[in-house]
């Protein structure tokens, strides 16, 4: 028999289990519907004998008691108050439709026999006016017959209940006998189960559990593993086909991974930063471009923190679902560098040419955007040089006439008729033209510097005497290190920078002048407690033409830019707020080696 069942399928096996459980579940369901006829037998006596004999006795004993209170009320009253009509309401209103039990019937008719008493003897003598004949009737007859019927109730009470008690000890041992029986037969079940359940794991579970654990190390990865056969026939061809799953899976993965390196490989190769997004997973990846533009990570965190106002034109871009093209942004990377993007976004497609996501590409134009402003720096210089070069045949022989002939006539006319011709207003706008021409013929040719070691204390000591004033406080703090300066170039930028502050201020405050040694170069820094420069200026100062100042001819910091530029240095906006500005100048520092090649040469 063992061996026999060891030989049979699972089907089998699970058929052999279902059909002992069949047998064992008919015979207790044979047991259990002549439990249940008995059950249902004493619940119909119980519905239709105690329950209603309960309820006619409750509502007998009731009316009693209630017939007894009003006709206690009514003798200390001497039935007064229509006493007579609210009984009869009351016997009327409470009357059942219906009959009693078999068992109930005489102690009903007695009831109705108490309220004829009533009704029909206590009326009559009331009707006569023999009020102390009706308490006597009331005293004599009808208070012990009520009495009587109220202890007789009680006795049947007690009866009615002895007999429902009866049956439902009946039903409550039938219950508990079944239940009994039904605890053996599914402890039997049960232990019948566990043993068909151990005997058939032997021959399932195993083999299954070792090939749950095969496959799942398939789907970690472990793609062209073999799994062992097993006796089971069911179970050889499941192995045959998680074998060959498993090496069509190797074969694919192969194929994805070669593929999917050599498309990484050209989006690594290009020299365009992309960004693909994927919209149902809400993922983002960058290639190697990206990542060495942006200076971030492969995931990018598109949440608000972390977000700075420089850059959130571009995680606009990225993080909406519209599309654009060639859009010029700034992006500030670590460190405080700020970079030019050209950047585009496109609609990601899949192969049914539906959106599933976004494409983010852009290119780092710093490089380029710098090389338009100086072409177009050179190009204004230029101009401004053939524009420089014109005026000074053009407008500077004219003008020496002009002023010469105003000249003589503010020398030679009196003076109520130079204020009526407005000489000296004439000859001022006369120098500031001349001034004007001069800034433009220096910007066109500053001229080659002529290089001499010096200090640069020196060259302040004849510009500030010039400049300070009462209102304006000048301070210099230098390093007293040698230069190869132009000192008449030098004392130009530097009376162009301290005059710019001074109008700043409104001709009154402070201007600090210091210097620093960084490295290989000579670090000046002009300071001023003016109003500052605004925002949106302060690119564009070292522009030809641009100005603040209603006066102003907008060549002043260009020439100063063009003379550092000859020196080798460069000067730059160092900072500027509603405290003050700070420009710095950065002069080469040459060694002794290269200062005497210099002036051998």
């Amino acid at each position: 028999m063992k061996k026999l069942f060891y030989k049979l399928s699972f089907r089998g096996k699970i058929l052999a289990s279902l059909l002992i459980f069949t047998i064992i579940f008919s015979g207790f369901s044979l047991y259990l519907l002549q439990t249940i006829s008995n059950v249902n037998r004493a619940s119909l006596t119980i519905k239709d004998k105690n329950v209603p004999e309960l309820i006619w006795l409750s509502q007998m004993e009731q009316q009693l008691l209630i017939k007894q209170r009003m006709v206690n009320d009514a003798v200390e009253v001497n039935f007064c108050c229509n006493f007579m009509n609210s009984y009869k309401a009351y016997v009327t209103g409470n009357a059942r439709t219906d009959n009693p039990p078999k068992e109930l019937q005489p102690l009903h008719r007695e009831l109705r026999l108490l309220d004829f008493l009533m009704i029909n003897n206590v009326q009559g003598l009331l009707d006569f006016h023999n009020i102390q004949g009706a308490k006597q009737l009331v005293e004599t007859e009808y208070k012990p017959t009520l009495e009587k019927l109220l202890k007789e109730i009680e006795a049947e009470k007690v009866a009615v209940t002895a007999s429902l008690d009866a049956q439902s000890d009946e039903v409550t041992y039938t219950i508990i006998r079944s239940l009994l029986l039904l605890v053996v037969v599914t402890a039997s079940a049960i232990f019948v189960a566990f043993f068909l359940s151990y005997k058939m794991s032997a021959g399932i579970t195993r083999p299954v559990e070792q090939m749950i654990e095969n496959v799942e190390d398939i789907a970690n990865g472990q793609y062209g593993l073999h799994i062992q056969s097993f006796e089971q026939v069911e179970l050889e061809q499941l192995t045959n086909s998680i074998n060959q799953m498993s090496v069509k899976l190797k074969e694919s993965f192969n194929t994805i991974m070669t593929d999917k390196i050599y498309r990484e490989q050209i989006l690594n190769s290009l020299p365009v930063g992309i960004i693909t997004i994927d919209d149902e997973a809400t993922t983002y990846s960058l290639n190697e471009a990206a990542k060495d533009i942006l200076r971030i990570s492969d995931i990018i965190d598109l949440s608000n923190e972390g977000k700075t106002a420089m850059n959130a034109s571009f995680y606009d871009i990225v993080s909406s679902s519209n599309t654009c093209e060639n859009v010029k942004i700034p992006f500030l990377i670590d460190g405080g560098c700020e970079r030019k993007l050209l950047i585009s976004q496109s609609h990601l497609f899949d192969y049914q040419h539906s959106v599933i996501g976004r494409i983010v590409y852009f290119i780092d134009i710093t490089e380029t955007e710098k090389l338009e402003k100086r072409m177009h720096h050179t190009e204004k210089l230029a101009f401004v040089g053939e524009m420089a070069a014109g005026a000074a045949h053009e407008i500077r022989n004219p003008l020496a006439v002009i002023h010469g002939f105003i000249s003589l006539m503010n020398h030679s006319l009196p003076n109520n008729q130079k204020e009526q011709y407005q000489i000296s207003l004439l000859l001022k706008e006369l120098d500031r033209i001349n001034f004007i021409v001069e800034q433009m013929l220096l910007q066109a040719k500053p001229g080659a510097p002529s290089l001499k070691e010096m200090f640069l204390k020196h060259v302040l000591d004849d510009v500030c005497p010039l400049l300070e004033s009462d209102d304006v406080i000048l301070s210099v703090n230098l390093e007293h290190h040698p230069l190869l300066i132009d000192s008449k170039q030098i004392k130009q930028v530097f009376h162009n920078l301290i005059r710019n502050s001074i109008e700043a201020m409104s001709g009154s405050g402070e201007i600090s002048i210091y210097s620093q040694l960084n490295g290989d170069s000579y670090e000046i820094f002009i300071n001023d407690n003016g109003p500052g420069i605004p925002l949106q200026q302060q690119s564009s100062i070292f522009d030809p033409f641009q100005t603040t100042k209603e006066s102003g001819t907008g060549l002043g910091l260009t020439i100063v830019q063009r003379i550092i530029q000859n020196h080798g240095g460069f000067i730059t906006l160092h900072e500027s707020s509603e405290l003050g500005t700070t420009f710095r100048i950065s002069m080469p520092i040459y060694e002794e080696k290269q200062d005497n090649q210099e002036k051998s040469a």
